[in-house]
């Protein structure tokens, strides 16, 4: 039997998970940890590629046009976006204000498809960031030293960000210490990780293996924050906050499942709409009870806050 790649604990199940996102419908077994109960693939696919087509959708993003800011924004940058801040008016925003990330300081984000939040964040006026993603075809450069490099974390310069993000991308890693090992070199003195994943809650004892975040088999691992406090210490993190963030979307994701309608439509590729399946009513519901869930450390998604110690 597999022993976790977390903690070294025995699995204490193993089932079996459809690929379901993009409709292959594709077995895979997965296993729980009996000690820091971290669901995890047992066997990585052969040919992980094929589960990442053209039209996944961090492939196909829209991405909004680079915009400098004129010369008069530039010089108060540091106090629009501390005004942007306090209005919590930018979705892009509300990950970078736990931390006061300022204008001026060198971001990473990690796993970013084509760069679409690089480019937004460089629009709302933050001047040094950049993208990776190793799944790319090529690097993409979008002028203004706003760049997606195609290459693994180990090729990029050592001690040179502030920030590094990993936006819904740390799950889909096969050697996640390894990884954050990588992110804590590529990080300067005090510098911050953050990570959003899934994480195991109260819609997995709901839906089990038909629990949208499963995802097999594109996600290798779905963590606790026991497992990511683990992980964190082996890597040289401490954690400084965690911040719940699921929506209802693992309700009526997994309600899709359950009736056995895949993610994505099959002839027009196109991802489901919620209100094409369920009521306002039904989604506010869901809404609802996925905050109460957020509030009580029980919801299916999460932000960890890693610094560099």
């Amino acid at each position: 039997m597999k022993n976790c790649e977390v903690c070294a604990a025995g699995l204490s199940e193993i089932f079996t998970v459809k690929e379901m996102m993009l409709g292959f419908r594709d077995e895979f077994e997965y296993g729980i940890c009996q000690s820091c109960s971290t669901i995890q693939i047992l066997a990585l696919p052969d040919a992980i590629t094929d589960y990442y087509p053209p039209y996944y959708y961090s492939f196909t993003e829209v991405i909004p046009k680079i915009k400098p800011l004129p010369l008069m924004k530039r010089l108060v940058n540091d106090f629009r976006i501390k005004k942007r801040y306090r209005k919590n008016e930018n979705d892009q925003l509300k990950w970078l204000k736990p931390l006061g990330v300022r204008p001026s300081q060198k971001i990473l984000d990690i796993g970013c498809g084509n760069g679409k939040l690089i480019c937004e964040l460089f629009n709302i006026g933050f001047q040094k960031v950049q993208g990776v993603d190793k799944f790319i075809s090529k690097d993409i450069d979008y002028g203004h030293g706003v760049k997606v490099f195609q290459k693994d974390l180990s090729e990029l310069k050592k001690g040179h960000y502030d920030l590094l993000m990993m936006h819904h991308v740390f799950e889909h890693m096969s050697e996640p210490l390894e990884e954050l090992k990588k992110s804590h070199a590529l990080l300067k003195k005090d510098g911050y990780l953050i990570v959003r994943i899934p994480v195991v809650g109260k819609a997995w004892e709901i839906y089990r293996d038909q629990w949208i975040q499963l995802d097999a088999p594109r996600h290798f691992f779905i963590h606790t924050e026991e497992s990511i406090a683990i992980l964190a210490e082996q890597s040289g993190f401490s954690i400084t906050d965690v911040i719940y963030d699921s929506s209802g979307f693992q309700f009526w994701g997994s309600e899709l499942y359950k009736r056995d309608i895949s993610f994505v439509e099959a002839e027009t590729k196109a991802y489901r709409r919620a209100v094409d399946f369920f009521s306002e009513e039904v989604l506010a519901e869901y809404e609802h009870e996925a905050r109460r869930l957020n509030d009580s450390h029980q919801g299916d998604q999460a932000v960890f806050y890693l610094k560099k110690i």
